[in-house]
């Protein structure tokens, strides 16, 4: 039987319960009506959440959208937030918050802040949601201007050349499996980019049974190449200088035994030839916090069927793991912050 102290006297629950003060809903003209459904959202959303048609939320209703960043997909299209070096202020910096907004770990956002240099430091899905992004970090103490994936064209490298040449106060670049150069005056060059690209692909054996995948062998092997980018003033496209396939008789007699040291001498001679050119070198040093925004890119080709032992035949598959379009992207990056 139930004890008298055991027993729960909803009366009293409710004379203890707090009172509401406050009106929590939105108000009838703070929604926001749908384009394409016609039906009403909360203003604290960007998408509709019946048909999820992009919501027209009036500017001056922008302080009550709550941003949710998600993680986009490598192929997706778009907008970067990119950290301004230099613009933190400091009496209103809020780290804590900047970072909850950006869906960021706050060790990850210091480690931009310390590195001095324009990094990414979110992908929103919608240009607007970007903009709203944008003002809030703001209101944290934090600078962030706004590049599209479609200015920075990852999938579009840079064309790639297979030699130079010094010629006074030109530059003459030649296209790599083409009749074609470009002249270019050493007041014109305006970016030199140096970096790397490393690429891992893993080749597996795998025996498909009864919905099951068993790898029976793999393999993996592992490339670098290092790489230099140039651009001129007017042309955000640029062109590609790869380790493999080029020429570099345009050093002279300033020529190296390898690869690698006539990489470093092109570099500086490209300095030489156009001084006020800026130089971005530090791809190598910053690219693990380029990987928390701009992940490697992960592809798998199927190979079909390859024969694996006496008689038999399994599933061979080729799984790659490349930073190209990662450094692509910061390349273009520091074209577009000159």
């Amino acid at each position: 039987m139930e004890n008298e102290e055991d027993r729960i006297y909803a009366g009293d629950d409710l004379r203890n319960m707090p009172f509401q003060t406050e009106d929590i809903a939105y108000k009838a003209e703070e929604m926001v009506r749908c384009g394409k459904c016609s039906r009403v959202n909360s203003p604290a959303r960007l998408k509709c959440l019946y048909c999820g048609g992009e919501l027209d939320v009036p500017h001056e209703k922008h302080a009550l959208v709550r941003p949710n960043l998600r993680r986009l997909e490598n192929w997706e299209k778009g907008f970067n937030l990119i950290y301004a070096p230099g613009s933190t202020d400091e009496k209103k910096l809020d780290q804590a918050e900047a970072a909850k907004l950006l869906h960021l770990d706050t060790r990850i956002l210091q480690k931009v802040i310390e590195a001095g240099a324009a990094l990414p430091i979110a992908r929103a899905e919608s240009e607007k949601e970007a903009e709203i992004v944008s003002r809030k970090l703001e209101e944290y103490g934090l600078t962030a201007k706004i590049v599209s994936d479609e200015a920075l064209a990852a999938e579009t490298p840079p064309t790639r050349l297979r030699g130079l040449e010094f010629d006074g106060e030109k530059l003459v670049a030649v296209y790599f499996n083409a009749d074609e150069v470009a002249e270019i005056r050493s007041d014109d060059l305006a970016l030199i980019v140096s970096g790397a690209v490393f690429e891992r692909k893993t080749e597996s054996i795998e025996k498909r049974k009864k919905g099951e995948n068993k790898i029976l062998d793999a393999s993996e092997t592992a490339s670098d190449e290092i790489l230099i980018d140039i651009y001129t003033r007017q042309d955000g496209n640029g062109f590609r200088i790869p380790t493999k396939g080029f020429d570099f008789s345009c050093l002279g007699v300033e020529k190296g035994i390898t690869a690698a040291e006539n990489m470093k001498k092109l570099v500086a001679a490209l300095q030489k030839f156009a001084p006020d050119a800026k130089f971005a070198g530090d791809y190598l040093t910053v690219r693990e916090i380029l990987c928390f925004i701009w992940e490697n890119e992960q592809r798998k080709d199927s190979q079909g069927l390859k024969r694996h032992g006496f008689g038999q035949f399994d599933f061979s598959n080729v799984a790659t793991s490349s930073n190209l379009q990662q450094f692509t992207k910061y390349s273009r990056l520091q074209w577009q912050i000159l």
